[in-house]
C-alpha cells in the first residue's frame, strides 16, 4: 500500500487504512499499535521539518512490517536516536521508533525503512 501525503488529515487516513490492512492480515493489535505509532512519528516529522509531501508505503515481508516514508524535499534524520532526558521534546519520537523497530535504515532514495518484527 502507498500512499501520498500532503497533511495532518490524509495522515491520518492513510495510517487507519494501512492498519485495517494489517488487522485484515491477522496481525496481532501490539504490532499494529507499535506501527501506527512509528507512522505518526515517521510521517508527522516529514509534514513538521520539510516543506513538501511524505509517501507511506506499508507492507508485510517475511514476518515483519516494513513501514518505508520517504520526503518530497530531501532530509537526513540521525543515525541513531538520542534522548538526554525524559521530558525533551526534541528527539523523543525518533527515541520512540527505535525502541520498537527491529531496525531502522536509510533508503537509496533517501527515505527510512523501519521493521517492526511480528511475533
Amino acid at each position: 500500500m502507498v500512499f501520498e501525503i500532503k497533511n495532518y488529515e490524509t495522515m491520518q487516513a492513510a495510517i487507519a487504512q494501512v492498519c485495517r490492512f494489517f488487522e485484515e492480515l491477522r496481525v496481532p493489535s501490539e504490532r499494529v499499535f507499535d506501527s501506527k505509532l512509528v507512522m505518526s512519528e515517521l510521517v508527522g516529522n516529514v509534514l513538521r521539518h520539510t516543506n513538501g509531501k511524505a509517501t507511506l508505503r506499508g507492507e508485510l515481508n517475511g514476518g515483519c512490517i516494513e513501514l518505508t516514508v520517504s520526503a518530497s524535499t530531501p532530509f537526513i534524520p540521525p543515525q541513531k536516536s538520542c534522548l538526554a532526558e525524559v521530558y525533551a521534546e526534541s528527539g523523543r519520537g525518533l527515541f520512540l521508533v527505535d525502541a520498537v523497530c527491529e531496525k531502522r535504515i536509510l533508503t537509496n532514495e533517501g527515505g527510512i525503512l523501519v521493521k517492526i518484527k511480528i511475533d
